[in-house]
């Protein structure tokens, strides 16, 4: 059976032996929690191949840039004032149904031409927080389509983008090649020159791999559908799976589920040395 059908509880069962060899070297570790749950551990596994050396790389180089960038990975609470006032400005929404290759799909659209409650370090928080939350739910998917509406992004927008620039520097060295979330294709629906411009501000740090996957796309959905099913999107992306309100919901639903686990920094590799 493929890792793309193969439940992540039966992989853990396969995978018995490296998980106890992985855990014993994560006990003779200072600086990384011992209470990482199997279902995570086996998404690292997962990601390098099932190479326990490999694996070993991966999970230090994430605690120690966790540990190196803690503004992006503290202060999580997904029912604070702070990201109540994100979610009126942004709609993020992880969509249920998986691409035709295996991936996860994400969108974040700007939701009107206001910037005043939209906040670039908390919204980059919020695609984390979605990931690690569904690393602990057990999604399984051999990598991730992420999505950016820019059709209401506004020079103001663009002006908070580039103050904070340097968290989205973090972000994407973060997201090329230091966790389990292996981007697969990057969206940019509306194209502007502001989204150009971002772009090209970002590109020194993205690694190949995502440089290639990189897609800006017009006003029309017809490009973005040959590359994502009309069946996995929602009809305001051209699609007839449901609507991005209800996937928000259901998103925020899982995110509020999970917060006390989110919230507890010593589940994400927050441990000082």
């Amino acid at each position: 059976m493929s890792d793309s059908t193969e439940s992540l509880e039966k992989l853990i069962e396969n995978n018995f032996d490296k998980l106890n060899k992985l855990e014993i070297w994560i006990a003779a570790q200072k600086h990384i929690p011992k209470n990482i749950p199997r279902i995570v551990l086996i998404q690292y596994i997962k990601f390098c191949d099932y190479d326990l050396e490999e694996t070993k790389k991966l999970i230090d180089g994430n605690v120690k840039f966790r540990i190196k960038n803690k503004y992006l990975f503290t202060n999580r609470d997904i029912d604070s004032e702070d990201f109540r006032k994100l979610i009126t400005s942004i709609h993020f929404a992880r969509f249920p149904k998986l691409s035709k290759e295996g991936y996860a799909i994400e969108s974040a659209r700007v939701v009107n031409q206001n910037a005043s409650n939209f906040n670039m370090k908390d919204a980059l928080k919020l695609a984390i927080i979605s990931h690690d939350t569904h690393a602990l739910i057990g999604s399984n998917n051999k990598g991730i389509i992420q999505i950016y509406d820019a059709s209401e992004f506004t020079f103001k927008h663009f002006i908070k983008v580039v103050s904070n620039i340097q968290a989205a520097i973090h972000y994407t060295q973060y997201g090329s090649g230091l966790t389990y979330v292996q981007p697969k294709q990057v969206h940019f629906l509306s194209c502007s020159t502001f989204i150009s411009k971002i772009i090209s501000m970002l590109k020194p740090f993205f690694s190949k791999e995502i440089m290639e996957s990189i897609h800006c796309h017009s006003s029309s959905f017809e490009t973005l559908h040959k590359f994502i099913d009309k069946e996995c999107l929602p009809i305001e992306f051209g699609g007839n799976n449901g609507t991005l309100e209800e996937h928000m919901k259901n998103t925020l639903w899982n995110l509020q589920n999970n917060r006390d686990y989110i919230n507890n920094d010593e589940n994400f590799f927050l441990l000082d040395k």
